[in-house]
């Protein structure tokens, strides 16, 4: 099989991340986890981690998703020999058995059928949707993934280059599946592979303070933190604004999904001034040109 080394961020980890942890452990090389400039004190799980046999990254400060991920890569391409496959996660995802197994061998199939691979994502994720492109030589194709649970071929990321770190968080995954896209490799689906990831919170729907039913039972709606719509809107725009052109139905559809679900959160769920706040900030950044990480946040 060939080496896979899996890279993954922590921020203010809980003793979860070391069930997760042993999960990847048993189906890859090498794991390289780190942390993100923790503000809880990560010492104690950082050590149990190594001490699973975990390589562990320190981060002096909070610098986001990409430059976490960057600094993993980095950290496993720096080994003699490299890797062949860089899996990323987030802190909170659970891989099912044979996972990596499955990513690896769609890889395979694709290459041996003729398509140009840039990353392998599972074929379902508990909880969400999973964007399918076309099939193309019989290879099942993908939409734009999330970037945890994500296989990339070191040669890939030798060739395009890093996650953009000056995104900061949200919208790196749809920078580098559009990235992926203009340098003409395909994201794939592995059919056996399934993915336990967390995304968001699930909030009870109310409208002026009563709490919204259907069917007898209460309506929930799935909301990200509300500091988290600044990056959401702020980075759409200026992926849009890079892509838009060479991907303009892309653009669009993105644009109108987070309208919607802005629309849908801000009639449904508690918080509705503060996250439409940070949207429109969001917005006029975006507009602005501005990125790294929030002055304020």
């Amino acid at each position: 099989m060939p080496a896979t080394t899996a890279v993954v961020s922590l921020f203010n980890p809980t003793e979860g991340v070391l069930d997760n942890a042993a999960t990847l452990l048993a189906q890859v090389d090498r794991v390289v986890v780190v942390d993100d400039g923790s503000t809880q004190a990560p010492t104690r799980i950082l050590a149990e981690l190594e001490a699973m046999g975990c390589t562990a990254v320190r981060l002096n400060e909070n610098s986001g998703i990409a430059a976490a991920l960057n600094a993993g890569i980095c950290e496993a391409l720096a080994a003699t020999p490299k890797p062949d496959f860089i899996l990323t996660m987030d802190q909170d995802s659970l891989l099912q058995d044979g996972y990596v197994q499955a990513l690896v061998d769609a890889a395979a199939a694709a290459r041996v059928s003729g398509v140009r691979v840039g990353m392998v994502a599972p074929g379902s994720i508990r909880g969400l949707p999973v964007r399918r492109g076309p099939v193309l030589h019989g290879v099942q194709l993908g939409g734009e993934p999330i970037q945890s649970g994500l296989l990339v071929p070191v040669p890939v990321i030798e060739q395009i280059g890093l996650f953009k770190d000056s995104l900061f968080i949200d919208g790196v995954d749809s920078e580098y599946f559009l990235r992926c896209r203009s340098h003409g490799l395909s994201t794939v689906l592995a059919a056996g592979a399934s993915l336990d990831h967390a995304l968001g919170t699930q909030t009870a729907a109310r409208v002026l303070g009563r709490t919204v039913a259907i069917g007898g039972r209460p309506l929930q709606v799935r909301t990200a933190a509300a500091w988290r719509y600044y990056y959401i809107f702020r980075n759409r725009v200026l992926v849009a604004r890079q892509y838009g052109r060479k991907y303009p139905l892309w653009a669009l559809k993105g644009l109108l999904s987070d309208y919607r679900h802005l629309a849908i959160v801000s009639l449904l769920a508690p918080g509705r001034l503060t996250r439409l706040k940070n949207a429109a900030a969001g917005v006029a950044d975006g507009l602005r040109g501005v990125s790294g990480r929030r002055p304020h946040s």
